[in-house]
Formats: structure tokens, C-alpha cells, sequence
């Protein structure tokens, strides 16, 4: 009898078909921590970080996937310093929530909408997920971007990766890459941790970690471009050029070319997209979209080649107009 019974439990078990412990089911909302180091900074020995939220959501038989960059707690120990004015900027060094901060996570954050993304993606877990393909680039007079979200690797290793485009028909396109590569799966599938590699310069570890849903923090009532100020400048103004000329040209050749009056309306606007690519792709590198603020975008690039070709200005002298915002889009 005891021989039949264990027979009987054997034949049950292996008929009982096997669920992974720590895979993940990614619907609903997570907070996303990324330590890095950046190579290509002054100081790439230097200790980084960034959070977001991310939202995952079925509508139908599709995956929305949302960002939100700008995450607000309302304990800020460990997270930013102040430069002066009102100015700040994260501290540098691997910031980890405290208990209270832990806390806030699990109960659910605050997000500003300001520069949030959302895509949606067709696919499933098992063949992976995918926004779309990229296309290829119809006019030679307007720069366009395009972005692909893909997720792969579920339910037990996901990876999330985006592809970033920039370019037009008449120029070489800009591409990027950042990679979440989940490497394990934690707690019953609420932490993802993994490598983090944003084009090859940004290397580091992130950690997903399910969070409550979250709320939108309430407006500041400030107008868009001083939302645009706040966002761009506020942290990343004073890196935007690090002390060279946008596409690694001479500052001291094109000066000379200027003066000799052999500057003309083409290298003129060559300049004025020079720039442009340069604050678009420092915007994108906080974080944020830059085709929702397009105007002000080229409004600043116009006032940057004002400013250098007709009234003498260096890229010094630009660079802390903006850091001072006297520049403003």
C-alpha cells in the first residue's frame, strides 16, 4: 500500500506542471534605479545615478509601456544638492532609498508628467515585445525622431531596450542604444536586477523594484519655457559643451573664418543644426523627449549662432549665459 501511494504522488507531481519561483509578471507600476559611470564625462571615475517610474498596462492583446522620468518623494535625504538659485542637482554618489523612502515606494509615488513617453508594443512574453521597426528617413529639410521599445527575456531574464534615432534624408543619422538586461529575479518576481548600458558610455546595475501606483504631483504654475529652462539647464546646462565647439570642430578656425567674412548662410545654418543636435541629444540624456519641445529647441540653436557669429561671443561665454539664465529658449 505505501509502495501504491508513493507511486500514486510521483505519477501527480510530474504531472503538475513546474511555474518558475521568480518569474516576473510586468503589469503595473515600478520604480527603476540605475547606477552608472559615465567614460565620457571629466571625471568618469565618478559615482552616478538616475530613478524613473515605469508603467506596464494591457489594453487588449498590446503592452503600453510608460516613463516617467521625473520621480518625486517627499523625503529627499541622500537624492539632490542645491548649485545656488534654484538650481540642483543629484548628488554623486550611488544613492539607495532609505527606510522612509522605502516606504513611499511600496505605498505608491509621485510623478510630474513633464517629459513622460509611452509606447505600445505588440508581441507576447514568449516571442518577445516590439513598438515597431525603424524607418528610414523621407525629407532632406527636416530632422526627425523615431524610437523603438523592445522587451525580451520574459518572464525570467526580461531585458528592456530602446533604440533612439536622429537624422534627416541630407545628413549622417545619430543612433543610440540603452540596454536593461535583466540578469535575476527576486522577492516572487517584484525586484529585477541587471546591467545597465546606455550606448556604451554609461555602464552600470539596475534594480526594478514594484512599486504602489502613483500620483501626479501637483503644477508649479510656471510657463512652458520656464518649464523647459528648468528641466534642461537645471542639471545639465553646465555640461552641455564641455568646452568645445557642438560636432568637435576648431572654435578658433570657424572665429577665423568669420572674421574673414568667409562664414556664409550655409555654414551658418550647419552651425545653427550643430547646435541643435547638441542640446537635443543633452535633453534626451536627462531623461526627457525632446520632440515636445521642439520650438524652444531651435529657438535656442538661432540665439547660440546670434550670439557666437555676430557678437563675438565664445562658447565659454554662451556656456554660462545658460548656466546663469540669461540665455533662455
Amino acid at each position: 500500500m505505501g509502495r501504491l501511494l508513493l507511486g500514486v504522488l510521483t505519477l501527480a507531481v510530474a504531472a503538475t506542471p513546474v511555474t518558475p519561483a521568480e518569474a516576473v509578471d510586468l503589469i503595473g507600476t515600478w520604480h527603476v534605479l540605475i547606477h552608472y559611470n559615465d567614460s565620457v564625462t571629466e571625471h568618469p571615475e565618478r559615482e552616478r545615478w538616475e530613478d524613473r517610474i515605469w508603467v506596464f498596462e494591457k489594453e487588449g492583446s498590446r503592452l503600453r509601456w510608460t516613463d516617467y522620468p521625473i520621480v518625486v518623494f517627499s523625503d529627499h535625504t541622500g537624492r539632490f544638492e542645491r548649485l545656488g538659485g534654484n538650481r540642483a542637482s543629484r548628488v554623486l554618489h550611488f544613492w539607495e532609498p532609505n527606510a522612509a523612502q522605502l516606504s513611499q515606494i511600496q505605498a505608491g509615488l509621485e510623478i510630474n508628467p513633464r517629459g513622460s513617453r509611452s509606447k505600445i508594443l505588440r508581441g507576447s512574453d514568449a516571442e518577445g515585445w516590439n513598438s515597431g521597426k525603424k524607418s528610414g528617413y523621407r525629407s532632406a529639410r527636416f530632422i526627425t525622431f523615431q524610437e523603438v521599445w523592445q522587451i525580451t527575456g520574459m518572464p525570467d531574464e526580461p531585458t528592456f531596450i530602446r533604440d533612439d534615432v536622429m537624422g534627416s534624408a541630407a545628413m549622417e543619422s545619430m543612433e543610440g542604444r540603452t540596454t536593461w538586461a535583466g540578469e535575476s529575479v527576486e522577492s516572487g518576481g517584484d525586484v529585477i536586477r541587471g546591467r545597465y548600458d546606455r550606448d556604451g558610455t554609461r555602464i552600470g546595475t539596475f534594480r526594478m523594484m514594484r512599486s504602489g501606483e502613483v500620483s501626479t504631483v501637483k503644477g508649479s504654475g510656471k510657463s512652458q519655457g520656464e518649464r523647459v529652462y528648468d528641466l534642461l539647464f537645471g542639471e545639465m546646462g553646465a555640461q552641455l559643451f564641455s568646452g568645445e565647439m557642438p560636432g568637435g570642430g576648431s572654435e578658433q578656425e570657424l572665429r577665423k573664418a568669420i572674421e574673414a567674412g568667409e562664414f556664409g548662410d550655409e555654414d551658418r545654418r550647419s552651425l545653427r543644426l550643430e547646435f541643435e543636435r547638441t542640446i537635443t541629444e543633452g535633453y534626451r540624456n536627462q531623461g526627457n523627449d525632446p520632440r515636445q519641445f521642439r520650438p524652444q529647441i531651435q529657438s535656442l540653436a538661432r540665439k547660440m549662432v546670434t550670439l557666437f557669429v555676430d557678437e563675438g561671443k565664445t562658447i565659454e561665454e554662451i556656456q554660462q549665459m545658460l548656466i546663469d539664465g540669461r540665455l533662455r529658449p
